[in-house]
């Protein structure tokens, strides 16, 4: 079915473009450093033909004749521009330059949506950066790998695509939302390591205090995927291929009638990897791979992964109604999701799966309202629900051990053969989400915004092979998030303040089966017992940004924020992660303050600097630790009583017009163990209180540099050049303090250096590029030596229709 809505999508785009072709005049109007200008408003002179550009900077005109037609671009801090068209032209491109006489305007009437957002976000006084994710659109990276690369931001897998990652922002958990949306309810396929960056116009990274419209339990910084959504026809398709017969492909399109205003939006994606890479042993840091010869195990210096095979796929399709007296925007939606994943290893390298794998199936529809001066003037309503449903199997099928050959271990001394697993989940899923801003005044001086969020997980897990009645017991949790925030402006918008409080509760109950059977299945003793406990907390923040000068200021915050502990936490998922029923949720006090200077000079120059600090205080900080479970090494959530976690980053950029890009950050994050007694009741100090807390980078920073050439080998083209490296300083795996010298297990200081070379033609609308990733094979690890890919290869071939 899919299939074919998108063939009928396609079709309908290209005879739309080749029908508008032959009537239309189009293109983009840009800064000089290649930046899309929205709104900018173009004209024909002397007619009333006029139209505005959109968050491309792409504009398209319908006009009857060429001859003697002249074209004037205006933008609010652009100089204006005229041009005579040529009688052959189609397009035309715009580069403005800046009005430096004109004074800085931050309220235009007629900015879209898009502009007003982003110009919120510049002037608030959160700690946030955005990425422009369109200037990646032609790697073969997805979201994790643009987000690691930010400072602050630590991304740790423990493999190839589609592994298991632990994702933080200045050593705190970090929540993830999409469009707002946390992406808890998406259903596993829908990952930070799946998401192509096609389908994503930006992204909002929030370093400390998080803004109270993103109603969740973000402790310490969250992140917002914006996805694309155009109030045009637009398409676009992708798909890549590479090293360990990776697959990766991506469709994003929109068409809006306009005149009924019905929209019919869609993005999809498709993901395949074999993940068969090599790996290698590094006795010095403690990774031995074995196989067995004469029934003893014997080193091997290289082994390949055999049983690592990743796919992933998402559908959605929403179809509304905007620019309507009843509302913005209404969408209901429908969304698919699935994966399946077979399981290499579990938590170390010891042991090898031969047969273990798990799959989901997810699906989601969705209802999303939004209206400007909803009931009254200045009133803003954003509502959204979803309700998904998603069958999770987990099955390991394999009655042997395996070695890194990937040929079973023999049993010749006659010992019972493995138990066979599988288990299938359900889970129920409901999510509701309620925004309200109020402006007190057209100028927004003074706003008051009310978030409320509820979520619900309600999952059983059924035992396919035992008896069923020992299995199916129900697993629920209840969230409830609820926020109420002011902001103000003074000073003549010099000074923005925002001050919020929060309540965070969380509601968890479970069935648990302590009945223990006799030999005919009678129950001797025992029973089903219930389990529940609801938590509540209480928190507040405070963020504000003075803007000293024209081009820099400071910022600073400080809060008390909880994190609520997943479902995987608390109640595991039935392969790789125990469950811990005893987990807590996690607070701390994080005192942020920050520089930033962005300012351009000769015209053609932009520099920016970044530089920001942070100190928190951490009660039952939430960290994984390997345990062993059924002869099989296993991750599990615990609590650390008390951490104290202190740092900084810093960002440099350069840009010279749209030729050279250049940018340097560098992060220092030291978490250590602030827990001084055993226990509450204790003076006995512990042996771990003042040393750093181990398995955990604590230095690291990120190198780019770009060069592009626009027409060098064709009118409309633009050739680009990027050099990227990643620095991680090596740590600790295990207590710094335990042990001797030699003895200590550390993950070692990690440089990769990436290559991309990409090529476009017929302004932008063909492209082509090829990536190298470490490029010298470096040995890449990051939770518990778990090695990641080396060196690999991969092309990517991209049509943009507008």
């Amino acid at each position: 079915m899919f299939k074919s809505t998108y063939i009928f999508f396609i079709s309908v785009f290209f005879l739309t473009s080749i029908a508008q072709a032959q009537t239309s005049f189009s293109g983009y109007v840009k800064d000089a450093f290649g930046k899309a200008i929205e709104s900018a408003t173009v004209t024909v002179v002397g007619t009333n033909l006029s139209t505005s550009t959109d968050i491309d900077g792409f504009y398209k005109l319908k006009i009857d004749s060429k001859q003697n037609l002249k074209i004037e671009v205006t933008s609010v801090g652009y100089i204006t521009q005229n041009v005579s068209l040529k009688s052959n032209e189609t397009y035309k491109d715009f580069q403005l330059k800046k009005d430096d006489h004109m004074l800085e305007i931050v309220n235009v009437k007629g900015q879209t949506e898009n502009q007003k957002k982003v110009n919120e976000i510049k002037r608030s006084g959160f700690n946030v950066s955005v990425v422009d994710m369109n200037r990646y659109a032609n790697q073969t990276a997805n979201v994790s790998q643009i987000l690691r690369t930010a400072p602050g931001v630590t991304f740790r897998e423990d493999g190839g695509l589609g592994s298991n990652f632990v994702f933080r922002i200045n050593g705190l958990a970090a929540k993830i939302y999409i469009d707002g949306v946390p992406m808890d309810d998406f259903g596993s396929a829908m990952s930070l390591n799946n998401i192509p960056v096609n389908l994503v116009d930006r992204i909002e990274i929030y370093k400390g205090v998080v803004p109270a419209f993103l109603g969740s339990d973000a402790l310490g910084g969250a992140v917002n995927i914006i996805t694309k959504q155009r109030n045009r026809h637009f398409l676009d398709l992708s798909y890549s291929y590479g090293s360990f017969n990776t697959h990766q492909t991506s469709l994003v399109g929109m068409y809006t009638n306009p005149k009924n205003k019905l929209s019919v939006r869609t993005n999809a994606f498709y993901n395949y990897s074999d993940n068969d890479y090599k790996m290698y042993t590094e006795e010095k840091y403690g990774i031995v791979f074995e196989k067995v010869v004469n029934n003893k195990f014997v080193p091997i210096d290289v082994v390949r992964r055999f049983n690592d095979r990743y796919y992933s796929s998402m559908a959605q399709v929403e179809i509304g109604l905007r620019d309507k007296s009843w509302a913005d925007q209404f969408f209901v939606g429908l969304t698919y999701s699935g994966n399946n994943k077979q399981n290499q290893l579990g938590a170390t390298i010891n042991k090898p799966y031969g047969g273990s794998w798990r799959e989901s199936a997810y699906i989601m529809p969705t209802l999303s309202y939004k209206k400007q001066n909803f009931i009254i003037d200045r009133l803003y309503a954003d509502i959204y629900a979803n309700y998904g449903f998603d069958i999770t199997r987990n099955r390991d099928t394999a009655q042997y051990n395996y070695e890194w050959t990937g040929s079973p271990i023999s049993n010749p001394n006659g010992q019972n053969r493995r138990k066979k697993v599988y288990n299938k989940q359900n889970t129920n899923s409901v999510l509701g989400r309620i925004n309200l801003n109020y402006d007190f005044d057209e100028s927004r001086n003074h706003s008051l915004n009310l978030n409320y969020n509820i979520s619900s997980n309600y999952r059983k897990t059924f035992d396919k092979i035992a008896n069923n009645n020992t299995s199916g017991l129900p697993k629920n949790m209840v969230k409830h998030i609820a926020g109420l925030a002011w902001q103000s402006q003074w000073f003549d918008k010099r000074l923005v303040t925002n001050i919020a409080i929060k309540y965070y509760g969380i509601d968890t109950d479970q069935q648990v089966d302590q009945r223990k059977f006799g030999d005919n299945n009678e129950i001797l003793s025992g029973a089903i017992i219930t389990q529940s406990k609801y938590l509540g907390y209480k928190g507040y923040s405070f963020a504000s940004r003075y803007r000293i000068f024209k081009d820099g200021g400071v910022k600073f915050s400080a809060e008390r924020a909880y994190n609520m502990p997943e479902m995987i936490a608390i109640y595991g998922d039935d392969q790789n992660y125990l469950a811990n029923w005893d987990l807590k949720p996690e607070r701390s006090d994080n005192l942020n303050t920050g520089f930033y200077y962005n300012t351009f000079f000769n015209e053609n120059h932009f520099i920016n600097l970044d530089v920001s600090g942070f100190y928190r205080l951490a009660k039952d900080y939430q960290n994984v630790r390997i345990v062993t479970n059924d002869e099989r090494d296993k991750f599990q959530y615990y609590n650390i009583p008390g951490v104290k976690i202190y740092g900084g980053s810093f960002e440099f950029r350069y840009g010279y017009k749209d030729i050279i890009t250049a940018a340097l950050n560098g992060s220092y994050d030291k978490a250590i163990d602030n827990q001084k007694y055993t226990n509450e009741t204790s003076q006995e100090v512990s042996l771990s209180y003042g040393y750093q807390i181990p398995n955990r980078p604590w230095t690291y920073g990120n190198l780019d540099l770009g060069f592009a050439q626009n027409d060098w080998f064709s009118k409309g083209s633009r050739t680009q050049f990027n050099w990227t490296t990643q620095y991680t300083k090596w740590f600790y795996l295990s207590d710094s303090h335990l042990g001797s010298l030699a003895s200590k297990n550390y993950i070692p200081t990690q440089l990769v250096h990436s290559l991309l070379v990409s090529y476009s033609w017929n302004r932008n609308r063909y492209n082509i590029s090829g990536e190298a990733r470490n490029i010298f094979d470096e040995r890449a690890y990051d939770n518990f030596r778990l090695q990641k890919p080396g060196r690999a290869f991969y092309v990517k071939f991209r049509i943009s229709l507008l």
